[in-house]
């Protein structure tokens, strides 16, 4: 009976044990510590010392524990790691992640962290492991997305992962300086990593296939189930307004099941056929083309990188107006403002948006319809100008990796193509080809081609992409805020100043083409707005994202357009549609024949005129980022736009290529 009891003694013992080979790492490790809390996270002299002496202390231990105890510590270190991981990440994604999210969220993301450490643990079987690597892997996710939210404004996706290449050509001039919160998750890693080296080692043990297969089929059902409506069912939805909503990892994974494009109800080819059948003469979108019937021989599309109004978001005071020019545009103008799809980022779907007349708002969330959706001879403005017999030239000072350009490129059509070892007499703005540099290249594009030879040149500029806190070559300071906000934002004192230099290429581009006796029509939008420093948007806005109403948060997702012709063409100013809208306002201006699906776009501006990933305007002036909260007919048009795009992007295979195409 006394051998009996001491052997469950034995079970349940804890001992704390010397490993004193670990001091000759765990002092340099303790003395770094204190250092990093005294310049870093500027904790007090007393608290740094205290917290280093005891991180350094702890290495030198080691726990000695029963079986029972050791098999109980594990089980509390890898429920610990899940905890920890979890508020890891949502701290260094600026939240309280115990507290702004329901009960629900926050339970699925537990889950979801569970799940990666009990899938490490099936195929390791080693319980201290796995606690380590939940803890690193939640670290790194963690710390990429603050630095996306940085520098784009938005939290990640998984259609980012196949933007890696784009990403990492811009990548080099951001500033990566750790701040506090980083530098602390950082510290609260290495001290439970440390911690972790504590507990009894364990020794690697084979899984047999049937629990490995059993344990990686419920991970299956599981992960099936959060992607295929439970999630739904729970009131679970993608978070695409703030992208902070329901937890990274939960948000992340809701967004998976929107990989696969959601096929419009009771979609079919009658129902295609019948909408596309019921689409009648063009409706006017603004004032329309030339009373003499004037086309463009040269059509200029300049698609600029960043270009926006900040003055949109409220009342910012500067020391002189930014865009001066376009402002004081008029004559044979049609001008407004475009709403894109992105904010601070994926320039690529703002282009194809404008290129196809598609939305983004029926693609899954993040995705990038340059990586995914354009195949060979989609239609696109590209191939309805080239049966017009006008040749094509895409432009874009930068590498040509990015965004997949190259490929979609040909399969628009476009006859040549020019990236940066293509521009002559390179002359750069801070990183990047000035917009000057960019337009003297493409006015000897133009006088290159032969006279009275139709020419359409789709030029994307570069010099205003962020980051805006690169040195200040070759960029004069200009314009900068006043009042309250002085000397408080330099990035965005940067990129007023680069805006006020576009703003004056584009006035010498239209001053030189004012003079041309073909007729010429150059049309200017910008992408996106730029990412800034957040504080600036919430001083301007009155508010974080989050607090705002949907009306006041699109403000962020405004940029400007312009369409100008050398002749006289109908005049109009604050003209207000999505970005997919207005390459069908610039054939109806330019009296280009339309195709059906762009005569269909005509009528559904009138019911829909703003559509895009984020929200909705009706015809009313509603704002919804729901469907079902727009009026009738914004419903009707909605359903009938997703029906014709499935089929145009979507079922390719059985394309009404006569809708989509022109007839000649």
């Amino acid at each position: 009976m006394g051998t009996t009891l001491a052997a469950g003694e034995r079970k349940w013992r804890i001992r704390l044990g010397l490993a004193p080979k670990r001091l000759l790492w765990s002092v340099p490790l303790g003395a770094a510590a204190t250092l990093v809390m005294l310049l870093a996270l500027d904790f007090s002299l007393r608290v740094a010392v205290i917290c280093g002496v005891l991180l350094a202390a702890a290495a030198v231990f080691r726990l000695e524990l029963g079986a029972n105890m050791a098999r109980l510590a594990r089980i509390f270190w890898m429920v610990g790691a899940v905890l920890i991981s979890y508020t890891m990440v949502e701290k260094l994604d600026g939240l309280e992640g115990w507290t702004i999210f329901t009960p629900v969220q926050i339970a699925l993301n537990l889950l979801l962290y569970g799940l990666i450490t009990a899938l490490v643990w099936l195929i390791t079987r080693r319980s201290v492991f796995s606690g380590q690597f939940i803890l690193v892997f939640s670290w790194a996710v963690g710390m990429i997305n603050r630095y996306v939210y940085a520098f784009r404004g938005r939290n990640i996706f998984p259609a980012d992962l196949l933007t890696l290449q784009t990403a990492a050509n811009v990548a080099g001039g951001y500033d990566y300086t750790p701040d506090r919160v980083q530098v602390g998750a950082t510290l609260v890693l290495l001290g439970l990593l440390e911690l972790s080296l504590a507990l009894p080692r364990e020794k690697w043990r084979r899984l047999s296939p049937r629990a490995l297969g059993i344990g990686w089929g419920s991970c299956a059902v599981v992960v099936t189930l959060l992607c295929a409506g439970l999630l739904g069912r729970l009131g679970i939805e993608p978070s695409m307004w703030s992208t902070k909503g329901n937890g990274l990892l939960l948000n992340f994974t809701t967004c998976l099941q929107l990989i696969i494009p959601e096929r419009p109800a009771g979609y079919d080819l009658q129902t295609v056929e019948d909408i596309a059948g019921a689409t009648g003469e063009a409706e006017l979108m603004a004032g329309g083309g030339a009373a003499d019937g004037t086309r463009p021989v040269n059509l200029i599309v300049i698609m600029n990188e960043s270009f926006s109004d900040l003055g949109v978001l409220g009342d910012m005071q500067t020391n002189q107006d930014c865009m001066p020019f376009v402002h004081s545009l008029t004559e044979n103008t049609v001008k407004g403002t475009g709403y894109s799809s992105v904010f601070g980022g994926t320039t690529a779907n703002s282009e194809y948006e404008f290129l196809t007349g598609n939305t983004t708002a029926f693609m899954p969330a993040g995705s990038v319809a340059y990586h995914m959706y354009v195949s060979q001879d989609d239609p696109s403005l590209v191939g309805q100008l080239g049966s017009l017999g006008y040749g094509d030239l895409a432009m874009h000072p930068y590498l040509a990796s990015g965004w997949n350009r190259v490929e979609v490129y040909e399969n628009f059509g476009f006859d040549r193509v020019m990236f940066t070892e293509d521009f002559e007499s390179r002359r750069y703005c801070r990183y990047y080809v000035s917009d000057e540099c960019d337009y003297n290249n493409l006015i000897a594009q133009y006088e290159a081609k032969g006279e009275g030879e139709p020419f359409f040149i789709f030029n994307v500029t570069m010099q205003n992409h962020s980051p805006y806190i690169l040195e200040w070559d070759a960029l004069e300071r200009t314009v900068w805020l006043t009042g309250e906000m002085e000397g408080k934002y330099p990035d965005a004192d940067q990129y007023l100043s680069l805006i006020y230099k576009s703003d004056q290429a584009l006035k010498a581009l239209i001053e030189y083409f004012s003079q041309v006796e073909e007729p010429t029509m150059v049309v200017m939008f910008g992408d996106h707005q730029p990412k800034v420093d957040n504080q600036f948007y919430v001083d301007l806005m009155g508010g974080e994202l989050e607090e705002l109403s949907l009306e006041e948060a699109m403000n962020k997702y405004k940029v400007p357009f312009l369409i100008w012709a050398n002749y006289d063409i109908p005049e109009a100013q604050g003209v207000e549609l999505s970005l997919n809208y207005l390459s069908t306002l610039v054939a109806q201006t330019a009296n280009f024949p339309l195709t059906g699906y762009q005569r269909a776009l005509t009528a559904f501006y009138q019911d829909l005129p703003i559509i895009s990933a984020v929200g909705y305007r009706d015809g009313e002036g509603t704002w919804a980022d729901r469907e079902n909260e727009l009026s009738p007919q914004a419903q009707e048009a909605l359903y009938a736009y997703h029906v014709l795009e499935y089929n145009n992007v979507f079922d390719k295979e059985n394309r009404l290529e006569g809708f989509f195409f022109l007839d000649t």
